[in-house]
């Protein structure tokens, strides 16, 4: 007699056992699963901004004509007057206005016009300045040599040299290579070329020799007798005016 094979109720539940144990198993990992993934729907903080450098105070001293060259020392000023110039283009960079820097320096020259490094350094520590400029301009052998010094109020900050030779009315090229230079040197931003204003050499020069009566270096001191230079600059280049003359004289630069 033929008889079915009857598969016992035990052997159903083996075969079911891997796919209860699977289902367990899910549910014990997907707590996890949500905790982790979680991390894709945080809000993502933005990175930081970098810190920008604090502003360097810089003092921008007259450089020391050469002696005995009376038809050169409207350069002492002139050369104030292009640092200036090239300072403003720097980001990083504060260059103090001439009418707070000048008297100062005049006071503790006295009758000397010659500055040296122990002044320029005690005149930096004095206005709270960072680094002061020491500028020398030698004419020997009819090519004027410019040596630019970056003279710091700290002792424990090493000075910084520039020097290059070339014609008395390219002073400015050399001026802004020093100071491209002593930017890197301080690891600051370079200089924006765009700010960088170029002034015609005869308008420089009546410039400077305006400096000059202003603030008596050469001439006698004729404070707030520069109107007509001064406003010509302020609608030229009104940062610069600011720090060439006292706004306090010149209402045109308060405006």
């Amino acid at each position: 007699m033929h008889t079915s094979a009857v598969i016992p109720q035990g052997v159903n539940r083996q075969f079911k056992q891997p796919q209860t144990l699977f289902r367990i198993l899910i549910l014990l990992a997907l707590p996890g699963l949500i905790l982790q993934s979680g991390c894709f729907w945080r809000k993502r903080t933005p990175a930081a901004a970098p810190e920008l450098p604090a502003p360097v105070r810089v003092l921008l001293l007259p450089v020391n004509a050469p002696e005995g060259k009376l038809e050169l020392r409207w350069t002492a000023m002139a050369a104030t007057v292009q640092m200036a110039e090239i300072a403003v283009a720097a980001p990083d960079l504060e260059p103090m206005p001439l009418w707070e820097s000048t008297p100062a320096v005049l006071q503790t020259l006295g009758n000397s016009r010659t500055i040296t490094a122990e002044i320029a350094e005690f005149t930096a520590t004095r206005l709270t300045a960072r680094w002061a400029t020491l500028g020398e301009l030698t004419d020997a052998d009819s090519s004027p040599t410019l040596r630019l010094d970056f003279i710091p109020s700290k002792a424990s900050l090493v000075p910084f040299r520039f020097e290059q030779k070339g014609p008395v009315d390219a002073l400015e090229p050399r001026f802004q290579e020093a100071f491209t230079q002593f930017l890197r040197y301080l690891l600051l931003r370079p200089l924006v070329e765009e700010r960088v204003r170029r002034i015609n050499p005869l308008r420089l020069k009546e410039i400077a020799q305006a400096l000059d009566v202003e603030y008596g270096w050469f001439a006698q001191a004729k404070p707030g007798a520069a109107g007509k230079v001064v406003e010509e600059l302020a609608r030229s280049n009104r940062d610069l005016a600011r720090l060439l003359f006292n706004p306090t004289l010149y209402p045109v630069l308060g405006k």
